[in-house]
């Protein structure tokens, strides 16, 4: 093996056991909530990887599981974009508050529930409604809608219906 080699195993092993541990960590935090840990990795997220989401999936038009909600900040009245995980429902879409209740997106939408979500490239108008654990089971057909919600033992969520519309297509 030469020493470039060498190098280059020795850099890909160390990236992934930075992600591998970097993993580990955000799972633990998201599943048992340490508060500061959570506000510190919410900033992260907020600040630094989701604008890399979005933008690698407005580059490259990724269908992915992750969409984006289009809401209006409560203090400053700027729109912001936020890619979230959602469960389409016969009702609307489930979205969960994985980081907890006080994330800015869900402050957001208690303040303005009008909204849009863009999901599978289609922009949709919704009113958002924060639901607790027990209605967005139901409205999920009676079990998660997503292994997450058990995992990291999700309580808070809210619910985006269509604006106008009774139901998803």
């Amino acid at each position: 093996m030469t020493s470039r080699t060498k190098r280059a195993t020795l850099a890909l092993t160390t990236m992934a056991a930075a992600v591998g541990g970097f993993s580990v960590a955000l799972y633990l935090i998201l599943r048992y909530q340490p508060k500061p840990f959570v506000r510190a990795v919410r900033t992260i997220f907020g600040r630094v990887l989701n604008p890399i989401v979005i933008s690698i999936s407005d580059r490259f038009e990724l269908e992915t599981g992750q969409q984006a909600l289009h809401h209006i900040g409560r203090r400053t009245g700027r729109e912001y974009r936020t890619p979230l995980c959602v469960v389409p429902t016969p009702e609307g879409y489930i979205v969960p508050a994985a980081f907890g209740p006080d994330v800015d997106w869900l402050a957001n939408l208690r303040t303005t529930p009008q909204a849009q979500l863009t999901y599978k490239r289609t922009t949709y108008p919704v009113i958002a409604e924060v639901i607790d654990r027990k209605e967005a089971y139901r409205l999920a057909g009676g079990s998660a809608g997503c292994p997450c919600w058990d995992q990291f033992r999700i309580q808070d969520f809210a619910i985006l219906r269509p604006d106008g519309n009774p139901g998803v297509k």
